[in-house]
């Protein structure tokens, strides 16, 4: 697969942050700064991030936040790591703790069906204001556990669940969508 390029440069998160599976390299808190809130259901993923905001291990599909808390919630390259069932239980999550107006903001992969291998690995370049981090996303499935992803696919779980479409982009394989609640 090829590299997959993210320029957040005009990306502008005003506002409370929730950064859904923000381990590892950080890039929502790298970008937004001290306004997010990183969690993800592996501290050892957070300990990796660089300490800007507040980073909390906690599971997206059970989330322990008030109703109405953030401006903003943010899924990069996090979905991909779900199955179906706890994908729309991220979403739901997501749509709950937003404030009315808030946005959430998708940035995934296509996973294209059929898939025979065991591992998919993303490449990624991501831009930031004042950084370029290069890295990767794997993944590998046991038999029966493969889920495709698309643009439609996670637009279709966001309309059910009470967001509004706000933009959205397929380039390559790349996905982007942001959706309104």
């Amino acid at each position: 697969m090829s590299k997959q390029c993210v320029d957040l440069r005009n990306v502008q998160l005003d506002g409370t942050v929730l950064d859904i599976g923000g381990g590892g390299e950080g890039i929502v808190s790298r970008h937004a700064g001290e306004s997010v809130v990183a969690i993800d259901r592996r501290k050892d993923e957070l300990e990796e991030t660089p300490n800007i905001g507040l980073k909390i291990v906690m599971d997206a599909t059970d989330m322990k936040f008030l109703d109405n808390t953030f401006d903003h919630a943010t899924c990069f390259y996090s979905l991909m790591y779900m199955n179906a069932e706890d994908v729309e239980k991220c979403i739901k999550e997501a749509f709950r703790v937003l404030r009315t107006g808030g946005c959430l903001w998708i940035w995934d992969t296509a996973i294209p069906e059929p898939f025979d291998e065991d591992v998919f690995v993303v490449q990624l370049e991501v831009t930031l204001k004042r950084e370029t981090i290069s890295t990767g996303f794997g993944i590998g499935w046991g038999k029966g556990q493969f889920r495709a992803q698309s643009l439609d696919y996670l637009s279709d779980i966001c309309t059910k669940v009470g967001f509004r479409h706000v933009e959205s982009a397929v380039e390559e394989s790349k996905i982007f969508l942001r959706v309104q609640k």
